[in-house]
Order: C-alpha cells, then structure tokens, then sequence
C-alpha cells in the first residue's frame, strides 16, 4: 500500500521543491524525510499546510492517493465490505495484521477492527481503548475519510452525549465530503444508519424521523446500489413500526430482507439482521418478515 507520505514526495519533487523548502517553519527536516519514507505519521493540520506550501489542493492529494492504491486493496473500503458481509476470518486476518505495527495510526486501525468484530460478537472492545478513541475525536480540527470509517465504527460504543455532539458536527460540515473520496457516501450512509438506529432504540422517534427524511434526500441525489436501498427501507421501516404503523414498517423491513436474501448476503449477515430486530418484533412478525419461501432463485 502507498503511504501518504510518498505521494506527498511524488508532488514535492514534482514541483522541483527541496526537503529544506517544503518542512520550513513547519515540521523539521528530519521528520519530513522520515513522513516521506513511511516512518512516521504526521498530523492532519500539519499535511494540510504542507501541501498548502508545495500548492497542492487537497482533493488533488486525495485522487493521487486513491489511484496509486487503486491496485494495492485500499485497506478501509476492503474493512467495510468484510464487515457489512460479516466476513469474520477476513477481519481477524486484518487484525493481525495491524497488532504487529506501530504507531497511532496503528493502534487506532486496531480498535477499529476489534469494534468491527465486537458488534459482530467475534470480540470485545476494551473501556480503555473507547477512551483512546473519545480523546482522538476531541483533539480533530479537520475531519478526513480515516475519522469517518473510525466515528462510524464507533458510535455505539461513545459515551451518548459525545458521540451526539460528534455527530452534530459532522453533519454540519457533510457537504465537505460529498467528493471527498469515491466512497464517502457508503461511510456517511454508515453513520446515519447508526444515529438513526440510536435514536430509535432510546425513543427519540422524532428525531429518528428527521434524520431518517434528510438521508432519504441525500441518498435519492446519490447513485443507487442494493446495498444501501435495503438498509433505507430497513430503516424506514423499524421507524414506522415503532411508530405504531406495524403494517408498512413491517413491508419495507421484509423489502429490505427480500434484498438482502436475492442477492445472496451471507447467513451471517443475515442472522445479524434477525439478532437486531427481535428487539423489537414478536416471534411471529419476526418470522414473516423473513419468509421467503416463496421465492425461487
């Protein structure tokens, strides 16, 4: 995998601008060269007026970055895939991995992992590593797609206040990332999925409902795929059901599980499905909504 700071080098020596000119006034010469070889990382804050001194934009970094790993399996989309198709034996080889690196950046790809793997009770998240995460998030200025893989992963584990307070902050600030990166949106998608289903389980059905009609507008300007139109009626649904409109909340849950079945999820997935909403289903709508005998493929 390209490390950001060798695509940093490739615009530094592109522009014909020394080590000595590029580091001036902010970071040391030493732990620029050392940035570029990948041995070290650097602060957000930090890259950002570094690329402003060289006059690159950051989107130009960022299409850069995305292409030199476009064959190298750019490790956070590859998480997510593994994680939303419950693919255990693929995170734990991830994790592995990244419990024999060193460095901030990799004990907080490692915390991602294990909460990936806690909510699909493979493993379990430590009080002390969620304190780690809550004390990264307070010191962010600038937000990039490695915080909004990190936050969306670790919402259900913030303390509630918190985690809201984060999450009022990233929403203001969305718009930023609607061409930040070729697969913002499924991450964005993620987090709405988990505030919504916050607000739901502790009641807040109003807010629940608002949120639930600001993602159904972003997704509708959005390009559409199975995956998130399952979770959208997912959503609605469990909404309305809760909402004491049981018949068409529990059509657009099945809806969303008739996606899910015909295009072959994983049983895993599925059984995650079914763990979550008997929450809130009787045995038998549990039952119906998962029905599909039926249907032949």
């Amino acid at each position: 995998m390209t490390e950001i700071g060798e695509v940093f080098k490739i615009f530094r020596t592109g522009k014909n601008v020394t080590l000595k000119e590029a580091s001036h006034n902010i970071v040391s010469y030493p732990f620029l060269s050392k940035f570029e070889r990948g041995l070290t990382d650097i602060s957000f804050t930090h890259l950002l007026e570094l690329l402003d001194r060289i006059n690159v934009q950051l989107s130009e970094f960022e299409f850069l970055y995305q292409k030199c790993n476009a064959n190298n399996n750019d490790l956070l989309p590859s998480f997510q895939k593994a994680y939303q198709s419950g693919d255990i034996v693929v995170l734990k080889s991830h994790l592995r991995l990244w419990q024999h690196k060193q460095g901030k950046f990799a004990e907080l790809q490692v915390i991602q992992l294990k909460m990936m793997l806690t909510t699909l009770n493979a493993d379990n998240i430590t009080k002390k590593e969620i304190l780690i995460l809550e004390d990264y998030f307070k010191n962010i200025s600038n937000w990039t797609f490695f915080e909004l893989y990190l936050f969306g992963h670790a919402m259900p584990f913030l303390d509630e206040k918190f985690m809201f307070h984060l999450f009022q902050e990233l929403h203001q600030k969305s718009i930023l990332y609607d061409n930040f990166r070729y697969d913002s949106f499924s991450m964005l998608f993620y987090i709405y999925n988990n505030i919504i289903l916050f607000m739901l389980e502790h009641d807040h059905l109003d807010t629940a409902e608002l949120l639930i009609q600001k993602l159904t507008y972003y997704f509708n300007q959005q390009e559409k795929d199975y995956y998130h139109r399952a979770r959208l009626f997912n959503l609605q649904g469990l909404a309305l059901y809760l909402q004491g409109k049981k018949e068409i909340g529990l059509s657009l849950i099945k809806r969303s599980n008739l996606i899910s079945y015909l295009s072959e999820h994983s049983s895993t997935f599925i059984n995650n499905e079914k763990n979550y909403l008997s929450k809130y289903l009787t045995a038998n709508e549990l039952k119906n909504v998962f029905d599909f005998s039926k249907i032949k493929l």
